[in-house]
Parts: C-alpha cells; sequence; structure tokens
C-alpha cells in the first residue's frame, strides 16, 4: 500500500468523472434538445423556443403567435414535447403579446378560473370571466375546457394573452369535491 499513488488515482477519477459529464451532456444535448427545439420551432404558431434545465425539470419556454385554436396549439405543444421526453418532468411556459389592460383583466377573472378548476362550476366561472373581461373592455376572449386544462385567450387589439389552469383530478386524489 506505500506504492500506491495517490495523485494518479485522484487524476484518474476526476478524468474519468469529467468524461462522464460530457457523455452525459453530449447526450442530452443531441438525443434530446436538438430534435426537441426542431420539432417546436418548425410548428407554424412558433415564433421562438427556449430550452433551459432547472433541476430535473426541463423548462420549454415557447412564443405563440397570434392562433385562433389556442387549446389545439397547446395540446399539440404538449404532444409534441411528451413524444420526446416521455415521463421526464417538464414545463411549457408560453410567451404572448400582452398588455397592462389585458394583465388587469386576467387578474380579475384568475379566482373565477381557479374556483371552476377546483369545484367544477363551469358555467358559473365562464360568467365571472366574462363579467371582468367585460369591465375592462375585452371583447375578444375565448374559455375552453377540456378533461385537463382550462385554457383562456384574450385579445386587446394587437395585444394577445394566453393562460392555461392545469385541472387536477381531486377525487382520484381521495379529496372530497
Amino acid at each position: 500500500m506505500n506504492n500506491f499513488k495517490w495523485a494518479v488515482a485522484a487524476l484518474a477519477f476526476v478524468l474519468t468523472l469529467i468524461f462522464a459529464v460530457g457523455v452525459v451532456h453530449f447526450r442530452q444535448n443531441q438525443l434530446i434538445n436538438e430534435p426537441l427545439f426542431k420539432r417546436i420551432s418548425e410548428m407554424e404558431s412558433v415564433e421562438t423556443v427556449n430550452l433551459q434545465q432547472e433541476g430535473s425539470t426541463q423548462v420549454i419556454t415557447v412564443k405563440l403567435a397570434n392562433v385562433k385554436d389556442f387549446p389545439g396549439v397547446y395540446r399539440k405543444l404538449n404532444e409534441e414535447i411528451s413524444k420526446l421526453l416521455g415521463q421526464k418532468s417538464y414545463r411549457l411556459m408560453l410567451l404572448d403579446e400582452r398588455d397592462h389592460v389585458l394583465e388587469a383583466a386576467f387578474f380579475a377573472a384568475h379566482l373565477a378560473l381557479y374556483e371552476g378548476e377546483r369545484w367544477g362550476n363551469f358555467v358559473e366561472m365562464g360568467d365571472r370571466v366574462n363579467q371582468a373581461m367585460s369591465t375592462f373592455g375585452i371583447e375578444s376572449y375565448s374559455l375552453f375546457v377540456d378533461s385537463q386544462y382550462i385554457y383562456i385567450k384574450a385579445e386587446n387589439g394587437e395585444a394577445y394573452l394566453y393562460e392555461t389552469v392545469k385541472r387536477y383530478d381531486y377525487r382520484e386524489a381521495g379529496e372530497r369535491v
């Protein structure tokens, strides 16, 4: 044991670690990030894409053009991401062209959206969202609910806002609704 070269062993360990990290980074970049970026960028309604790793979560930031079928585009984005990432944890963030009026209108409506998500009172939610949008003079907006999300798109002149509220299955989680 006296002839053991600690410096050589430490150097070998460090070089092996650097090589392993490089292989993981290369694999992530070549096999996941580049194809994901390419697939999303090629979608007609997508203006820009940014991929960023936050811990174990892949954050995909997408700026959408002003689209007519926001729920369809959002579902398609999630579908494309899921094809490449599978069950891996990711967060899809949308960028839009909102202005202060749209932000204020959404802020006024957001409690109704979350209450609708929690209690399933979608007709009342729609009435309250309509009232909030009318208060701020927003005449062009759409509200859509499916089994996974509540989608809202609002327009004010050239400005537009996209928001989603993820629906949670409280019955499946064993909570009382």
